[in-house]
């Protein structure tokens, strides 16, 4: 098919695109991008922000680093029944692969955990703007238009927030490119025919593919749509007349078997004592609560890409044109021809099945295990599908043949262009670089027990022995300053008496110090642990002085209950001195 001109329509280039990867200019680019990002002024001087569930995985990191294995305080999680069973346990919750990779950069070179953090983030974004960049120009025509396009979608695909705060969200999104990048090179290859070296290098590619999508796994649990999406996608491919064969899909399921396998024995291994669902961070029971809202709410949050979002339409046209173009390319026959042309590009194919699998992922793990988290209504999941929006519902407009039409479409990019450049990554930057925030010792930003947490934390840390015990309303955040294993706030003293009698035989004490430490507010998490001053008057506490009279945290002294072995001991003596 031709355009009018006797060059190609941009619908079969795009179909027949059948190109190498390149990887070593791929490699070239993320480590020039990785230098540039480097040297942003005062990067290093924004502390970052430590969400809840990385305290967990960076205090694991530390201890792997220290000698004591990956290991951290057992997690405690909103509406989730929790009882201590161990000081300190293997970490389960989380995939341990971002531990053990911060671990790793730290301990080669020498850094601390929370700098290692941050060079990480800097390659997994270099990685991201380059990966994302390299497959959506695989998937859209060649010229300015497209270009514009891959730059805009690899902008969406990092944010300040990624470059400054520790997250396996930086690792899952740049890797995803290029595990995709591999299994469409072993489609196009297996297409090409029944050449014994094409056929073993689609063979070898298929399951290095499958070790990429799988080893997401050991960094974010939810990525198991990715292999699942290749892994439909290379069914569809093997009932089709094409010369993919199920060898070829055996090697992909058997790479993304291993890497998958091998954790969840690891997990079951090593873990403390629970279900492989509690293990996996999925709550304790299963249920079925499916309603149409949660469809709803995966394709708005999908779609919120925020470019001009103070105008209140614009998210609305981000989230119907998929819809109109849908309708439209199945109403017309003309661009219903061209729509399964274009699909019938590997690329394109993996973008939509695997644009699909998320939500539709997020919407089974809502339905079956709502009653431990609302997957569908976290933003941060639904980054890693948002570049494939554009290869999907904005490459289309890039396949007109009329060269006026790519004209706008060159203006839309640059005007999306502009918005990353000028507002959505530096305004939050230079936000966050004029203000004084307080950072504390392991060097995070200072989010609870403000001011001067720094001094609550040497102050435990001089108190620390056998027979402390530290309980907290925000126990991670103490137990990663600390490296003390503190307990979160117990639902009543029976239970609280009873974790005490377990601490004192697993370590072997007598006498248990107990205090709460109490920060005045709850702030983010008061829905699901009661206020401070209910705590204090349900366990009878006692003040104890502030080891800095700026503090804002309350220290409190606990009375446990005398234990058997502790009565018992109590009463030989006295039995002894009355006996002549």
């Amino acid at each position: 098919m031709t355009d009018g001109t006797g060059q190609k329509a941009p619908v079969d280039e795009v179909r027949d695109r059948a190109r190498p990867v390149r990887w070593l200019p791929i490699i070239g680019a993320v480590v020039v991008v990785s230098v540039v990002l480097a040297f942003i002024p005062n990067r290093t001087d924004i502390p970052p922000v430590l969400g809840s569930d990385y305290c967990y995985q960076l205090t694991a990191a530390d201890r792997l680093v220290a000698g004591h294995g990956l290991t951290a305080t057992p997690p405690v999680a909103p509406h989730q029944p929790w009882t201590w069973r161990a000081d300190w346990a293997f970490l389960t919750n989380w995939p341990c692969g971002y531990s053990l990779l911060v671990a790793g950069v730290g301990y080669t070179f020498g850094q601390s955990t929370v700098a290692a953090c941050g060079w990480i983030s800097v390659v997994a974004c270099a990685a991201s703007l380059v990966g994302w960049f390299v497959w959506v120009r695989r998937c859209v025509p060649r010229g300015m238009a497209g270009i514009l396009l891959a730059a805009v979608a690899a902008g969406c695909s990092v944010s300040t927030a990624v470059l400054v705060n520790p997250s396996t969200d930086a690792l899952f999104v740049a890797a995803l490119p290029f595990a995709l990048l591999l299994a469409s090179r072993g489609v196009e290859l297996a297409r090409a025919g029944d050449e014994s070296r094409n056929a073993h290098r689609a063979t070898l590619l298929l399951a290095t593919a499958g070790l990429a999508a799988g080893g997401l796994f050991w960094i974010r649990y939810a990525s198991l749509f990715v292999p699942a999406a290749i892994g439909l996608y290379l069914l569809i491919e093997l009932c089709r007349t094409s010369n993919l064969t199920f060898r070829h899909a055996a090697s992909f399921a058997t790479g993304a078997a291993v890497p998958i396998v091998a954790l969840v024995v690891i997990n079951r291994t090593l873990g403390v004592a629970g279900s492989a669902q509690a293990q996996l961070n999925l709550g304790q029971s299963i249920g079925f609560d499916f309603s149409l809202s949660q469809v709803a709410t995966a394709w708005w949050k999908l779609t919120d890409f925020g470019f001009y979002n103070y105008h209140a339409f614009t998210h609305w046209v981000y989230a119907c044109w998929p819809v109109i173009l849908i309708v439209v390319a199945a109403c017309v026959p003309a661009c219903r021809r061209n729509a399964r042309t274009f699909v019938a590009s590997p690329a394109v194919g993996l973008s939509a099945i695997t644009l699909l699998a998320l939500p539709a992922m997020l919407i089974t793990a809502t339905t079956l295990f709502s009653g431990k988290f609302d997957y569908v209504g976290l933003d941060r999941y639904y980054v890693p599908a948002k570049p494939l929006y554009f290869v999907l519902f904005a490459a289309p407009m890039l396949l007109v043949p009329v060269r006026s039409w790519r004209v706008c479409a060159c203006g839309a990019m640059l005007v999306a262009s502009s918005w990353l450049i000028q507002q959505e990554w530096p305004r939050p930057y230079h936000r966050w670089l004029a203000a004084d925030y307080e950072t504390t010792p392991w060097g995070q930003r200072a989010i609870c027990f403000t001011p001067n947490s720094g001094a609550l934390h040497e102050w435990l840390q001089e108190q620390a022995d056998d027979g402390l015990v530290v309980v907290s309303n925000y126990h991670e955040y103490l137990a990663l300053e600390t490296n003390l294993p503190v307990l979160p706030i117990p639902p009543d003293r029976k239970t609280l008496d009873d974790w005490i009698e377990r601490i004192r035989e697993s370590r072997q004490i007598d006498r248990p110090r107990v205090l709460f430490v109490l920060d005045p507010d709850n702030r983010w998490r008061s829905y699901w642990i009661e206020e401070p001053s209910l705590s204090i008057e349900r366990f009878a506490l006692t003040p104890l002085p502030h080891p800095s009279t700026d503090m804002a945290a309350g220290v409190y002294q606990y009375a446990p209950a005398a234990s058997t072995s502790t009565q018992a001991s109590a009463a030989a003596p006295a039995a002894g001195a009355s006996t002549p």
